[in-house]
């Protein structure tokens, strides 16, 4: 199995063991706390509403109540888009409490979702396993680490490609079996663009002052015609990421990267 197929199972795994609890984590101090609390006993924290559908059914769609439920983990974006780091992890206590409520407000209205919603909600799982991953790292980064701006650099295009799925839920779509297949398909195409490549030459010469020696990695971070611009997953000289552009070819001769890849780049659309 890839390690890619493994990545999505733990991250889906993770998400279902979560939505197994039997109540909601106070968002203070951690307390497990009845469903239906509207604060917590022991810390007096008023409690988020849980998002609810059934008898409600009727007054929102069932894609209105994931996009909803899971808001939170939009907004916690916002802090890696400007780069604010204190607050890239000092909130993410928070978001984990909220991510673990949500889940349980999901599993209640699980079985009553169409398909493409409950593949919404795994989008969302997968995005916050890739912010909980990211923020664990960040944890033992120097705060002068070029490393660390590649991670958030790399975390930023694979929010990116997520949300491009995301946003397909905000437009009318006829969600039929053809374009539910597509779904399927983008959402492992995340997985391909955003993987890694070895360097297998003694180096890859990113410009005059950085080589990436072999065995280290690159990320490709988009291709336009036959150059691929890459991104040098490790520390730098300076605190920014090291990029550069490649010829195809090049890539395939120094790296793990192969000519096939190139079509993980090609956008995969739903039809009207």
């Amino acid at each position: 199995m890839s390690k890619n197929k493994l990545a999505v199972l733990a991250a889906l795994f993770l998400f279902g063991s979560i939505m197994d609890a039997e109540a909601k984590i106070c968002i203070g101090c951690s307390t497990q706390i009845p469903d239906n609390a509207n604060f917590c006993s022991k810390c007096l924290t008023p409690q988020p509403k849980a998002a609810v559908i059934g008898n409600q059914s009727m007054q929102k769609e069932p894609k209105e109540v994931i996009l909803d439920m899971f808001a939170f983990i939009d907004n916690y974006e916002v802090y890696f888009h400007e780069m604010e780091y204190l607050n890239i992890l000092g909130k993410m206590p928070e978001v984990k409490t909220m991510f673990q409520n949500a889940s349980v407000r999901y599993k209640n209205i699980e079985r009553m979702l169409p398909e493409e919603c409950r593949l919404l909600a795994n989008i969302y799982a997968a995005k916050y396993q890739l912010f909980d991953g990211v923020t664990n790292i960040m944890k033992n980064l120097r705060l002068d680490s070029g490393y660390r701006d590649a991670l958030l650099r790399s975390a930023l295009l694979t929010m990116a490609y997520y949300n491009q799925i995301i946003n397909q839920f905000r437009t009318p779509v006829t969600w039929d079996a053809q374009n539910i297949e597509i779904l399927k398909k983008q959402m492992q195409n995340v997985n391909n663009r955003v993987q890694k490549y070895q360097v297998t030459s003694k180096y890859l010469k990113m410009d005059e002052e950085n080589k990436v020696p072999n065995g280290d990695s690159i990320m490709v971070l988009g291709i336009e015609g036959k150059k691929a611009h890459v991104m040098y997953m490790g520390p730098s000289m300076t605190n920014e990421a090291v990029q550069a552009s490649f010829p195809l070819s090049t890539l395939e001769k120094r790296t793990t990267w192969k000519k096939t890849n190139e079509f993980f780049f090609q956008d995969i659309k739903l039809h009207p």
